[in-house]
Parts: structure tokens; sequence; C-alpha cells
């Protein structure tokens, strides 16, 4: 089952249909695809201690018996943004509080620009970010679940509201 949802969302999002939608073969979770981000709303702190926040997020996660959720991406980054508004829907804040420690983290300031935390990106493996979001789950101890689907989310705000709920699901209970 998990290999077929990651092959599936693979496809979606690497063969160009990320941004079509399908009403009557996908139902949506609430209301459409893609979530109207406020203007104002940029979550990606550039001048944020990330490392810090992220050694706490494990601290946390230790204690709690959760996993860490990073999220490297930019203000300037519509997909970014999106997917961090997604996150505040009902649905997303029940399932980040029960099992993830959620950090946002800035790749940049500059548009285009995805070199800013490159040492956090390296402490999970991926020495250059690609596409903004990219996003890491972590066991407490350290260990990258997703190091194999980190950055499928830089075309975030065209997967499907159902098939991100599932894909974070999937790590919640793993």
């Amino acid at each position: 089952m998990r290999k077929i949802f990651i092959t599936v969302a693979t496809t979606l999002l690497f063969s160009g249909c990320a941004h079509a939608q399908d009403n009557h073969s996908t139902k949506q979770m609430n209301d459409k695809p893609h979530v109207q981000v406020h203007p104002e709303y940029k979550p990606y702190n550039a001048d944020a201690h990330s490392m810090v926040d992220i050694d706490k997020a494990f601290a946390r996660a230790k204690m709690r018996g959760t996993k860490v959720m990073v999220v490297m991406g930019a203000n300037w980054c519509h997909d970014s943004r999106g997917l961090a508004a997604r996150f505040d829907r009902p649905e997303f804040q029940t399932l980040i509080a029960q099992n993830y420690e959620l950090v946002y983290v800035s790749t940049g300031a500059a548009p285009g620009q995805k070199d800013q935390n490159r040492d956090v990106s390296k402490r999970f493996g991926v020495d250059a970010i690609v596409g903004t979001p990219t996003i890491f789950i972590a066991e407490p101890d350290g260990t990258v679940l997703n190091a194999g689907s980190a950055g499928y989310w830089r075309r975030a705000d065209g997967i499907p509201v159902d098939m991100s709920y599932a894909y974070f699901h999937m790590y919640a209970k793993k």
C-alpha cells in the first residue's frame, strides 16, 4: 500500500499532473486543492536560529514519543506558503499536534534563494535544496523516514488535499 501511494504521488508530481484537478475522480477534503494564502501569511523566519529550534523539537519528540517534521521553504514561494496554510486546516492541525513536532525553516528571503540554512538540509542528508518546500520527517533519534520523497513537495499547492493528508498520516503511523 505504501509503495503504491508513493508511486502515485511521484507520478503526479513529476508528470506535470500535480496542478490538474479532476473533480469527478478525486474527492477533496472539505474543499478545492488550492488553498488561498493571505499575503501576510509568512511562516518562514529568515532570522530564526533554525538548528536550535530543530534541536528543541527533537527533545520534545523524545519526551512525547512523536516524530519531527522540518519544512524547509520560503515566504516568496507560493507552494511553501500554500502548504503551511494547508497545515492550518483543522484535520492537519490535529494530525500534526498528535504526531509531530513541526519546525519551519527558511531557505532564504530573496526570491529564488534556496541556500540559507544549508546546514539543516545537510543534517538530513541533502547537500542542496532543489525546490521548496522540502520536508524531512524524522524519528526522535534523527533517522529520516522520508529521504526518498522529501523533495516531492516543491509543487505542494497542486497536490490534492487528501493525498497530502494520507502522506503525513502514513509517516505518523510508522
